[in-house]
């Protein structure tokens, strides 16, 4: 990982324990408290201390945008974690260069980054200071900056406005919201810190009935269609629903009893405003007919090529979300009995739900292009709790040794994989669809085939719904097109009348008719 810590992804709206960050930052708590030193602000000045995700990262960005400024007396600039530091002054030593100027060397407090610097007069007058043993231990941190580690409520940074007056609760609750699954939480936050900000940084435990009045008429107004930040329908009836969820559980906690018990009638909305709010735009999504031209459109030379083919194919198989795809490894795959097994144990599943789907029937296109990518995996080598689709530089760098455990070659931690390969698959054409795409195909083709009733519910438990409804109302939904479409030829196809139908026609019907009666028995 690079020493600037540009790998390191914490969400904005979450708050951070010293020992969350020094997990996520592989650094020790004294660092972080040289951060603080820097100027990181802590979320209040009770002890644990918290920091605000949204804080961290101005912070780190702050430093690495900091190369070009000019350095104060005794600053030396590291190139290892590209920050203006103040080493501890017993680490300073005085070096002479080659053509005899008088330089300063010494180790970054950070990240251990050896430093050096052409000593000026300001330097020198500053470090010779700092050896007097009269002089106070770290005056080389003395000077007066804009940065200084200050516990602080509402900043402004770079145009950012930070609240963190209410992060110490949030923390809690977060703790609390461990039963959640992660993106929940992150929905939750975003909820919570929109309430948050709308009302300057107020803090909860001074809440009114007025409050909670004035945010539901924030969201009357982002319900037009004319407002520049305006939400759709389902946007504001999951804000909604999160807020509420999380003052009920504020009104249990200590300090907080006193807040306005019928706080949820003041956030309700009237229906008439949610009828006019921004809706979802129609899903896209292809017929199977033209799923499979666009999978045989796709190229097939190289390794990535394959992947990207069976990526494309297994998520209509299975009706399968881009990342439980890309999390499955390839034991998950029962290429005898036609299933994939989701074990939520170790795949990412949506709500933890552990499922085996049967590969829906549709055209064996889809099946072949991931039969062949995992006999490509198997002649490479990769055996069954490998990942069914691994990284790029795991494909060509798969070496088994005999009579030696190798590792398992990890899934991948985002779905990006997925998304470009549905980008490959529509390049030449004119819609170009996402991943999700594929389990609207399968939800539409519930009602384009003839089934039972029976049927149509084994199809949405396939689907990993556990209920028909969720299929009808989320999967699959007819366009304004289609259903023209359907209305205009409704009585367009002729009927027979039995009384017109020749005696042989009479018996193949009566034929039909009970090989269907044999059969439902």
């Amino acid at each position: 990982m690079s020493k600037s810590y540009k790998n390191v992804r914490l969400k904005k709206d979450r708050v951070y324990s010293v020992e969350q960050l020094t997990a996520k930052y592989v650094v020790t708590a004294n660092t972080v408290s040289n951060w603080v030193g820097e100027g990181l602000k802590s979320s209040g000045s009770q002890t644990p201390y918290l920091f605000q995700g949204a804080v961290v990262i101005e912070f780190h960005n702050r430093r690495r945008g900091r190369k070009d400024r000019k350095l104060q007396p005794g600053q030396f600039q590291c190139r290892g974690c590209r920050s203006d530091v103040f080493p501890a002054i017993e680490t300073v030593k005085d070096v002479y260069a080659g053509n005899g100027k008088h330089m300063y060397s010494s180790r970054c407090p950070f990240c251990s980054t050896k430093l050096q610097k052409i000593s000026g007069e300001a330097d020198r007058d500053k470090i010779e200071d700092c050896r007097n043993p009269n002089t106070p231990t770290g005056c080389l941190h003395e000077e007066k900056t804009s940065e200084r580690g200050s516990i602080w409520t509402n900043e402004i940074k770079d145009n950012q406005i930070f609240h963190i007056g209410n992060d110490r609760i949030i923390h809690r609750w977060q703790i609390y919201a461990g039963r959640y699954s992660e993106k929940t939480v992150v929905r939750h936050l975003a909820a919570i810190r929109y309430f948050e900000s709308f009302l300057e940084g107020k803090l909860f435990a001074k809440l009114t009935t007025d409050d909670f009045a004035s945010v539901r008429e924030d969201l009357k107004r982002r319900a037009n269609l004319d407002s520049t930040d305006s939400m759709s329908a389902s946007s504001i009836k999951h804000t909604v629903s999160h807020l509420v969820m999380f003052f009920d559980w504020l009104l249990c906690q200590d300090g907080y009893r006193r807040l306005p018990k019928d706080f949820a009638g003041y956030l309700k909305l009237p229906r008439a405003v949610i009828a006019r709010s921004a809706q979802v735009k129609q899903k896209q999504f292809p017929s199977l007919p033209e799923a499979e031209e666009l999978l045989d459109a796709m190229p097939s030379r190289s390794l990535l090529d394959q992947r990207a083919r069976a990526l494309f194919a297994l998520p209509f198989l299975g009706a399968l979300r881009a990342d439980t795809l890309v999390s499955l490894q390839i034991k998950h795959l029962d290429i005898e009995q036609r299933m994939i097994l989701q074990d939520a144990s170790v795949v990412r599943a949506k709500g933890g739900k552990s499922l085996s789907i049967m590969w829906f029937k549709i055209p064996v296109a889809f099946e072949v292009a991931v039969l062949t990518w995992v006999e490509t995996l198997q002649g490479l080598g990769f055996r069954e709790d490998d990942a069914l689709f691994p990284d790029a530089k795991y494909l060509k760098h798969r070496i088994v040794v005999a009579g030696r455990a190798a590792v398992s070659v990890p899934v991948m931690a985002t779905a990006h994989a997925v998304t470009a390969a549905f980008d490959i698959a529509c390049r030449k054409s004119d819609i170009k669809y996402t991943p999700h795409a594929a389990k609207h195909t399968i939800g539409a083709e519930r009602d384009i085939r003839a089934l039972t009733q029976e049927e149509r519910k084994a199809w949405s438990l396939n689907m990993g719904h556990d209920s028909e409804h969720t299929t009808e109302q989320h999967y699959g939904t007819m366009s304004d097109n289609k259903r023209f479409e359907v209305l205009e030829n409704i009585g367009s196809k002729k009927t027979i009348d039995p009384r017109n139908m020749s005696e042989a026609d009479k018996a193949k019907a009566f034929d039909a008719m009970l090989k269907v009666l044999s059969d439902d028995r």
